[in-house]
This record gives structure tokens, sequence and C-alpha cells, in this order.
């Protein structure tokens, strides 16, 4: 896509990702579009919900961290859940992290929706040596409890294969197959199904067919779902 295209036309410069000539995201519905396509899809609240006593867990693995906006929403809805003593372990993977200030512009627009995520994020954010490939760490502590966010800076198959434990859930995120085939090869997907637990789900707004292949392949059972805004329909799959 050329983001000088008429398609292009009303969308700020610095929400094309440069590498990929594609948007990070729906630039309306962007907080929706998580919460619907990720944490619904994922059954985030329900999960945890359901663990009753002691420290209720959660491990997520992430292709695509991009502008952290799925971390931004996903602290806002479990800062409003009502939930407490939460730890969220998140796995996540960006080959080009974009900086801390365009980060903020990128995020700002959401702030009326999303609290003080934002700003948590940022704050972490802006520790990282974003030069050095490889594992950086993040803290987020809010009411609900803590979201250790674990950032690969890297290729998504060297992340993937470098995780010791499997996740419960992984959010496919990256820009889709057209743009950036290679988030989406048969090797990535039957490497994140290996680093999935029993019964663990995925979810994608891409429903191209070779994606529903390889991720068929990598042990998947995939269904498609109703979209979200212009998007006739996404992608959800439970490990086998």
């Amino acid at each position: 896509m050329n983001p000088f295209d008429k398609s292009f036309a009303d969308i700020p410069a610095y929400l094309i990702n440069e590498h990929f000539n594609d948007r990070y995201f729906d630039i309306v519905n962007a907080v929706e579009e998580a919460n619907y396509i990720h944490f619904e899809g994922n059954h985030i609240l329900k999960r945890l919900s359901e663990q009753t006593t002691g420290t209720k867990t959660l491990s997520i693995g992430e292709l695509g961290f991009g502008t952290g906006r799925n971390v931004v929403a996903l602290t806002s809805l479990l800062d409003k859940s009502g939930l407490k003593d939460l730890t969220i372990d998140i796995y996540s993977v960006e080959l080009y992290p974009i900086t801390a200030s365009r980060m903020d512009e990128i995020l700002k627009p959401f702030e009326a929706q999303t609290g003080s995520a934002i700003e948590l994020l940022i704050n972490e954010y802006k520790k990282l040596n974003l030069e050095l490939t490889g594992w950086h760490k993040m803290e987020i502590h809010a009411a609900f409890g803590k979201i250790y966010l674990n950032l690969f800076i890297g290729e998504a198959l060297d992340m993937v294969n470098s995780l010791e434990k499997p996740c419960e859930c992984w959010f496919l995120d990256g820009h889709g197959p057209k743009a950036n085939p290679e988030m989406w090869r048969e090797e990535l997907m039957i490497a994140v199904g290996k680093k999935t637990k029993p019964q663990g789900t995925c979810t994608t707004f891409t429903v191209a067919r070779d994606v529903v292949n390889n991720l068929t392949a990598a042990g998947f059972t995939i269904i498609k779902w109703p979209g979200i805004g212009g998007k006739k329909s996404v992608l959800r799959g439970e490990f086998r």
C-alpha cells in the first residue's frame, strides 16, 4: 500500500509502518478491535475469573508488538474489570521498534478510553535500549495486579523458539500476509503451536487461506468469527 493512495488519505503518516507500507491498526476502533478480536476471542476475563484462589495468572504470546496498542487496551480492560491479584506474563516481539515519542503520538487519541494505561506503558518503554536485540523486560503495576511485559526485539521465529514455557493464548497481530508474509509462514505458525499449552487459543484479524492452513498444520482448530467495524470476519483457534 502507498500512504499517499486515496485509501490512506485520511490516515496520518505516523500511523503507517514504513517497513511494510501498512497502517498499524484501525484508526477509529483500535481499542474496541483489540478487545473484541484478541481479548474476547481468547476468553481473557473468563480465564482469569475462573481462577478462584490465590494469584490469578495468565501467559500471553504476541506476534507484533507494534505500537503497544494491545498492551494498553488490555491494561485498561483489566483495570475496569474489578479483578484483583492478577499476574499477567506477556511475551511479544517487534522487528522494527518505534520510539517512545512516536508511540505516545499514536496512542494519545485513545487516552480517554484507556486512562493511565498509555502513560504506564510509555514510562517503562522509555527505559529500553531499542538498539539491542533480544529480550527486554518491563513491569506495569496497576490496581488489578501486575503485567510482566517481555519484549523481544528481533525476528519472530527466534522469539518463539526462545520461549522457555508455552503460552495459554496468542495474539497474532502482525501486519497482514500481503504486507508481511514472513509473519504468517508455516514454519513460524508451527513454532507457535509447539509453544502453546493444551486447549490454548489464538486469535487474528486475517482470514487468509494460507494463514488458516498454516495454523491448522500447527495443531489449531480454526473457526471464522464475525468481524468488527469494516472487517467481515476474523479467526479464532484452539490448540488440539
